[in-house]
């Protein structure tokens, strides 16, 4: 499994555009791993987690195509992890030549987000419609959590997310038969009923990836905070739902209580994870 950021940072990003406190121009003249665009994965080359607004340009700069992509897995409808325009923009009226369907699959409160969205910018019908499914290319799967299903050659098993409840916001653990990825951006601490699924399961991951919204003395609040972050970290070691050798990331980092890259890697890894960056690739 190939695993890449295609950002890391949260709604605003890194630099917020219009603040001035030491962590935004620490970020604006260290610039490299400091300059985080709104968070994204892509899974090999064909599975998106998360639709956002930066998906292109962070393509363009880490020569990453999506033109492979055939299965989207959304977490929620914010605006710093959907774009309507880029779903819109499959419709034949824009030119486009796509290479195949794409597999959008979400929660039914989130998908109902979605197509609220995409109506509210253009008049191709709702996304529930065949038509527009057969323009855009486009099928819709609602998922729940705890129900592992095949999505293309991955079993996927959605968890809830302690955020946004009013759109069932979802995790994911995403496997392909030897590799197991859990992404779970954006969350709170994390419900006991998912570690317990998981362990109960026998669930074992090579790469944990978690919300880390806030940095450094700062509490969690409908994200994560350093100390939670950790406890986390204990709590996937004593469960054993960690492989040997697997490793946590951070991402979704805003710049509340965070600290220059290196320095907040080097707080991460006495803590036994790291802050990811965006380009950043992992392979299992």
């Amino acid at each position: 499994m190939r695993v890449q950021f295609l950002g890391t940072g949260a709604s605003p990003s890194t630099p917020q555009p219009f603040c001035e406190c030491e962590a935004c121009i620490t970020a604006r003249s260290a610039g490299g791993k400091n300059l985080r665009r709104r968070s994204s994965l892509i899974v090999n080359n064909d599975l998106l987690i998360d639709l956002g607004p930066d998906v292109v340009s962070s393509s363009f700069e880490h020569g990453v195509s999506l033109v492979g992509i055939t299965h989207c897995l959304q977490t929620h409808p914010h605006g710093d992890h959907f774009d309507p325009e880029l779903l819109i923009s499959r419709h034949p009226e824009w030119g486009t030549r796509l290479a195949g369907p794409l597999s959008l699959a979400g929660s039914q409160a989130t998908l109902n987000a979605l197509d609220d969205l995409c109506r509210q910018r253009c008049g191709h019908g709702s996304l529930f419609d065949s038509r527009a499914q057969h323009d855009l290319k486009l099928e819709l799967t609602a998922v729940a959590p705890f129900d592992s299903c095949m999505i293309g050659s991955y079993v996927v098993t959605p968890y809830p997310a302690n955020h946004a409840a009013e759109f069932d916001a979802l995790l994911y653990t995403v496997t392909d038969g030897a590799s197991s990825l859990f992404y779970a951006t954006d969350t709170s601490v994390i419900a006991d009923s998912v570690w317990r699924h998981m362990s109960e399961r026998g669930v074992q991951l090579d790469v944990v990836i978690l919300d880390h919204t806030y940095g450094i003395g700062f509490e969690s609040s409908d994200h994560l905070g350093a100390d939670d972050f950790a406890r986390s970290v204990r709590t996937l070691k004593q469960l054993d739902i960690l492989k040997q050798g697997g490793k946590v990331y951070a991402t979704h980092l805003s710049h509340e209580g965070i600290m220059e890259h290196d320095a907040m890697e080097e707080f991460a890894s006495r803590n036994e994870y790291h802050i990811a960056y965006d380009g950043l690739v992992v392979r299992v």
